[in-house]
């Protein structure tokens, strides 16, 4: 019985010293892999999520799609802030949000912040000075105007892990040209960032093995995951694929298991004018240094993500970690 308790006393000071304090910032509700992500964070131990913010288009929407699924994971005590709609330096409209379909407006949510998603930020990064991680899976308008809001917030923000840009040759992703001025600012601040490029997680996609493991798992959270699936099947384009790319989810597994990517330092410089505005130039020319991923053992790291959303509920894992905080046997 001794041992059995010195294993459960060094499991438990394992799990809590690894923790992460994140705030995702997000454009959840159009593609699938931002909402994958966000339940992904909800059933690992390793990460506290201290708050979430919306950026991109129709963000009151966004947040209310991220309060629902904290809902169905348990998790309404997470603060969710709807941020900036229109980008610094627009290039494209903004995505619509034809995920919110999911919403039952039978059930009652908490409220949306009355912060904005960059006042949260900064609440966040300011309480808990040299701790937050900032898990940015969108447009980084949000983290740019928090900048300049605040001065000092660059030497409050421990890490920025973020999903855009490329490692390899340059290219105009998603993140980084809907807002490239956005990109210029928080690549130029001085926090250290882990870049996430779209030559590594095109690596990761949904298997059809793994919607057949959704669809045959009936937690609630996981037939969540799965009505989500069959909203994105029917508003995908046409030109996409039968099955999702899980981007946002590998920025997820670069905190949970990063000995699954391998990183090297470089510069990466966002164009912000021209015919190539919005595009990253990695390596070739001046530029923020970045921690970038340049491999992925992806059989792997779909693996890691699967077991995750498949598992029991995070929820008794945390309680679990807050006695154990509190010296609670």
């Amino acid at each position: 019985m001794r041992q059995l308790s010195m294993q459960r006393d060094a499991e438990r000071s394992q799990l809590i010293s690894a923790r992460y304090g994140v705030l995702v910032d997000t454009d959840i509700g159009d593609d699938i892999d931002d909402a994958m992500a966000l339940a992904l964070i909800l059933q690992s131990p390793e990460i506290d999520l201290w708050g979430i913010t919306t950026v991109f288009g129709n963000t009151q929407l966004r947040a209310s799609l991220a309060l629902y699924l904290l809902h169905a994971y348990g998790r309404e005590d997470v603060c969710v802030a709807a941020g900036a709609q229109m980008p610094i330096q627009p290039r494209q409209r903004p995505s619509g949000v034809p995920q919110a379909a999911i919403i039952d407006t039978q059930v009652v949510l908490p409220a949306i912040s009355t912060l904005s998603g960059p006042e949260l930020i900064i609440e966040a990064a300011l309480s808990h000075r040299g701790q937050l991680t900032l898990l940015c899976l969108g447009p980084l308008t949000n983290v740019a105007t928090a900048l300049r809001l605040e001065p000092d917030l660059f030497m409050a923000i421990k890490r920025i892990v973020m999903v855009g840009g490329t490692s390899s040759f340059p290219f105009p992703d998603w993140n980084i040209r809907s807002d490239a001025r956005a990109a210029q600012i928080v690549l130029g601040a001085g926090i250290p960032i882990t870049m996430l490029g779209w030559n590594i997680t095109t690596r990761c996609q949904l298997r059809a093995s793994d919607v057949t493991r959704l669809r045959n798992n009936h937690a609630r959270q996981t037939q969540f995951l799965k009505q989500l699936l069959e909203i994105w099947k029917r508003h995908r384009p046409r030109w996409q694929a039968d099955l999702p790319y899980l981007h946002d989810a590998v920025a997820v597994v670069a905190l949970g298991a990063p000995e699954l990517l391998e990183f090297q330092e470089m510069t990466a410089r966002v164009i912000g004018r021209g015919i190539f505005k919005g595009f990253m130039a990695p390596r070739i020319l001046d530029g923020p240094l970045v921690q970038a991923a340049i491999g992925i053992q992806a059989g792997a790291a779909m693996e890691w993500i699967t077991r995750r959303l498949l598992s029991p509920s995070h929820a008794q894992t945390a309680q679990f970690l807050d006695d154990a905080r509190h010296g609670i046997e």
